[in-house]
Order: C-alpha cells, then sequence, then structure tokens
C-alpha cells in the first residue's frame, strides 16, 4: 500500500514539476513604451538580465501597430498565459489603446522594428540592451 501511495504521489507532482518557475510579477520593474506612427519611445530600452520587468505598449495613434523584436521575444521566459500576445515575434497594439507584457528577459542587444518599411525608414525602429 505504501507503495502505490508512492508511487501516485509521485505521479501526480510530476506535471506540478514541469510548470514553470513561480516569479512574482508584482514586484517587476515597469516600463512604458510607446508607439506612435514613426516612433518607438525610449528609442533604446535597458533592461536587466534575469530579472522579471513588466512591459506597457502605448498606442496613442489611429492606426494598428507592431512592436517587433523576433530575438529578444524567443529568448525571453514568457508566462504560458501571455505567450499569445506575442505573435510571430511581436506584439501587436490596436489602435488607441495598450498590451501589458510581462517576462524575464536574457542578457544581449535586441534590434526592435515597427511598422510598415516606411515607418521604419522614417524611426520606428530602436534596440533592447539586456545586461
Amino acid at each position: 500500500m505504501r507503495r502505490l501511495i508512492l508511487f501516485l504521489s509521485l505521479f501526480f507532482a510530476a506535471p506540478a514539476a514541469a510548470q514553470e518557475p513561480a516569479q512574482d510579477w508584482r514586484t517587476a520593474a515597469e516600463y512604458d513604451v510607446l508607439l506612435t506612427s514613426y516612433a518607438i519611445q525610449p528609442k533604446v530600452l535597458r533592461l536587466k538580465a534575469g530579472e522579471p520587468v513588466r512591459l506597457r505598449f502605448v498606442n496613442n495613434s489611429n492606426e494598428p501597430h507592431r512592436f517587433a523584436a523576433p530575438a529578444f521575444f524567443a529568448r525571453a521566459e514568457v508566462p504560458e498565459h501571455l505567450r499569445g500576445l506575442v505573435k510571430h515575434g511581436a506584439v501587436f497594439v490596436a489602435p488607441l489603446s495598450e498590451e501589458t507584457l510581462v517576462l524575464v528577459p536574457r542578457a544581449g542587444r535586441y534590434g526592435v522594428s515597427g511598422g510598415a518599411l516606411a515607418q521604419r525608414l522614417l524611426g520606428m525602429h530602436g534596440r533592447i540592451v539586456v545586461e
């Protein structure tokens, strides 16, 4: 009987071990990222590697925008329930709205872009530096 209880406890405990590590997202540093028709502000976003952050993407224009950083999002630890916000390496933000994403970044330098080619040429680009 003891073996059965031990087996069942190991069997039911295994999925819990496979879950993501618990992060205290309530204390995560917060950063606002402003998306306009021809700019991403701040131009350089500086983050600390391994520390949880809350990124709030704000679109104050009348057209949809995206914040594309495929390498950054691919390497970052994003909670399972928020992974749907990042599609094809980008966060899409509807006109006059905002999206908030929490994640744990990994060290590196990452390029950021948004919008169509014309918008990128006029300044809708930047970078993320994680040290």
